[in-house]
């Protein structure tokens, strides 16, 4: 798989999760407003939770030891955080925080229409690995835990599907990865 038309589909992958999904309108990120109560006073106005910088949630050595090669920390945008090869500008881990609310195999489903498997891991609360279209290697592990959800893109790593150790391994930082979620 070329790695531009790899990028490019986890790319449009997070921006399907980022803003997709069906629901009943009232997902975790809507922003509350103040409401008036009966008696004339103002409620207190509920906030909204944000998501982590996604950079803070795996270290560099983590993303290191997971890839079995150096990488470097890439800055955080609207498709996550990158760790890249030296010299490279291609992530080969991207670490992404989202909002969302539901069962992730259902969230994976919907996010990775073309995906050949949906693997459930036995790693954390609620954990997948979703393999590429063509089921050669695992796309994204993804774990989730009362409406807020991180996504390791991996790609890259080339980790086979039947690989269930290396699988764990991956699963294992993504939940770190959510457990640094503050």
């Amino acid at each position: 798989m070329r790695r531009s038309t790899a990028w490019l589909l986890v790319g449009l992958m997070v921006l399907a999760w980022a803003c997709g999904g069906e629901g009943d309108g009232a997902e975790a990120s809507d922003v509350a407003t103040a409401e008036t109560e009966t008696d004339g006073t103002e409620a207190p106005e509920a906030t909204e939770e944000e998501t982590p910088d996604n950079c803070s949630l795996i270290t560099e050595e983590e993303a290191t030891a997971l890839a079995g090669y150096d990488l470097e920390v890439g800055g955080d945008s609207i498709l996550g955080c990158g760790y890249l090869p030296p010299g490279s500008d291609v992530a080969d881990i991207v670490v992404n925080a989202l909002l969302r609310d539901g069962d992730v195999a259902t969230l994976a489903a919907e996010g990775f229409p073309n995906a050949t498997d949906i693997i459930p891991v036995d790693v954390g609360e609620d954990t997948v690995a979703v393999t590429t279209p063509s089921g050669d290697a695992i796309a994204s592990v993804i774990t989730a835990s009362g409406g807020r959800l991180v996504e390791l893109a991996i790609v890259f790593l080339l980790i086979d599907p039947e690989d269930t150790a290396r699988i764990e391994e991956a699963a294992t930082l993504a939940v770190t990865a959510l457990d640094r979620w503050d």
